[in-house]
């Protein structure tokens, strides 16, 4: 009886260390949602910057991006899915091997609030990745806690 006792009391620590370190993901997770949200606006205000202050022939549109007819090029950045968790992988500009900066489809001096919005837009680019590897962590300790409740310890 004693050494039921102390599993289940061990079963029950084990659980609690869960759901407290469940707590901490969500609340990071939550942290990292309110920070992407906050780079996005951002971004698309400075983005509405640029083409309030520079309208007309420099304007920045949808008419300024590559169409299937344009030239080939390789994106400067990829997700990469491992065992670890979701990273993004960066490339060098390097227009001999296709990599070209996307800024410049718009002019070959962006403004600086275009270059500002693209460095809130590749902060994004982050914060997805580091939200998805937090939603992961969040459902194995879900996954721990629904099997330890399930389990014969705790019954």
């Amino acid at each position: 009886m004693s050494t039921r006792n102390s599993e289940k009391e061990a079963a029950g620590q084990l659980l609690d260390n869960l759901y407290l370190d469940m707590f901490h993901l969500v609340e990071e997770h939550t942290q990292c949602r309110v920070n992407l949200e906050q780079s996005n606006a951002s971004g698309a205000i400075l983005l509405a910057r640029t083409r309030f202050q520079h309208g007309g022939s420099h304007c920045v549109s949808t008419a300024q991006i590559p169409t299937e007819n344009s030239a080939e090029f390789n994106a400067l950045c990829r997700v990469v899915d491992s065992t670890d968790g979701i990273s993004i992988e960066r490339q060098k500009v390097d227009k001999s091997k296709g990599f070209v900066e996307p800024l410049h489809w718009f002019s070959v001096l962006p403004p600086m609030s275009l270059r500002n919005a693209v460095s809130k837009f590749k902060d994004c680019i982050e914060l997805v990745a580091e939200s998805t590897n937090l939603q992961r962590q969040l459902g194995e300790a879900l996954d721990w806690i629904t099997n330890l409740r399930r389990s014969a310890v705790l019954n």
